[in-house]
């Protein structure tokens, strides 16, 4: 009978997920989307998802900007660059989706850096 009421209690906890309203939401996407993760870090929303979504979005605008110079160097750079854009685009469309859905995705490598932003 106890353990019942144990497991009940555990399973209630793992299901319980913090609401997250329109504007939360909102302000979740566009971070994604460029220097626009900049103003809503200005916004300072004290919900943990915005948080959340707000350091990965300014950590991908950090790598955009990295991506950007590093276009200016002749020929690899044109590569590398490229092909970081193309990272960058995915991931900002993968963030994107999942803050619609009100989800949490880490974007690999980014995620772990977007983690010591401090907002």
């Amino acid at each position: 009978m106890e353990t019942d009421n144990i497991v009940e209690k555990i399973s209630s906890l793992i299901k319980k997920e913090e609401k997250i309203s329109l504007l939360q939401k909102f302000l979740a996407i566009i971070s994604y989307l460029g220097i626009l993760s900049l103003l809503t870090m200005a916004l300072k929303e004290k919900s943990k998802p915005v948080h959340f979504h707000v350091r990965q979005g300014v950590a991908l605008f950090m790598a955009e900007i990295v991506c950007t110079l590093i276009l200016v160097i002749p020929l690899i750079g044109w590569l590398i660059g490229f092909i970081g854009w193309i990272l960058c685009v995915l991931s900002s469309f993968f963030g994107l989706v999942k803050a619609a859905k009100g989800k949490e995705w880490s974007i690999p490598v980014l995620g772990k850096l977007a983690t010591k932003i401090k907002i």
